[in-house]
């Protein structure tokens, strides 16, 4: 994935944002819908989670004490989309995207970089393979603030070109590893839930 303007992976983006915005942003507005699911995933034959890794209960108690409705599958779906979202956004330079999706501080250092990769006329190729894995790791809930920490396994293609196609970073044919954790948070007394990125940190 590069600066210039890919239509399907466009469309993808977009995909993947509108479901993320719709599933984090009106939290009360699908409590509804959450409760139908765990009707028909009871109903239903059982089946694993694939990539998706729940934590033990202890990470989300004080979360789950103040909204008994919150859903953990749900919410590691959405990050996961998040994630593979914000990283296209990151190297196609799509600002307006990130700073729907990120915090301020975070959004501050993926500005410099874009900016940066501008002004040297490079270009930043992604191709994301897959995110293995996304689990929560660690959930707080502290001065009327949750903040949910989620550790995403994932495999990428990363190569970044010169202005002339020349390859400066990065192997074309090599598959990575990528380890992140990331942190969302959201403030608890607003009605509608806005999970944002404000952290990250890589292994």
């Amino acid at each position: 994935m590069n600066e210039t303007t890919d239509p399907n992976g466009q469309i993808l983006l977009v995909v993947m944002i509108a479901f993320y915005w719709a599933m984090l942003s009106g939290w009360s507005q699908l409590l509804s819908r959450w409760n139908d699911s765990r009707t028909n995933r009871a109903a239903a034959p059982t089946r694993g989670d694939g990539d998706i890794k729940h934590p033990g209960d202890g990470p989300l108690d004080a979360l789950r004490e103040i909204d008994t409705q919150f859903d953990l599958t749900e919410f590691l779906h959405g990050a996961k989309m998040a994630y593979e979202a914000v990283l296209r956004a990151y190297a196609e330079g799509d600002i307006q995207t990130l700073k729907c999706l990120v915090g301020p501080e975070v959004f501050h250092v993926f500005e410099q970089e874009v900016a940066g990769r501008r002004d040297r006329e490079e270009m930043l190729q992604l191709t994301i393979i897959g995110t293995r894995e996304a689990k929560v790791v660690d959930a707080v809930v502290e001065d009327g603030t949750a903040k949910i920490v989620v550790r995403y396994v994932s495999e990428v293609v990363c190569v970044t070109r010169s202005a002339d196609s020349a390859i400066i970073a990065g192997d074309p044919l090599q598959l990575v590893e990528v380890i992140d954790s990331w942190t969302f948070a959201c403030h608890i007394p607003s009605m509608r839930r806005n999970w944002m990125l404000i952290a990250t940190e890589g292994e």
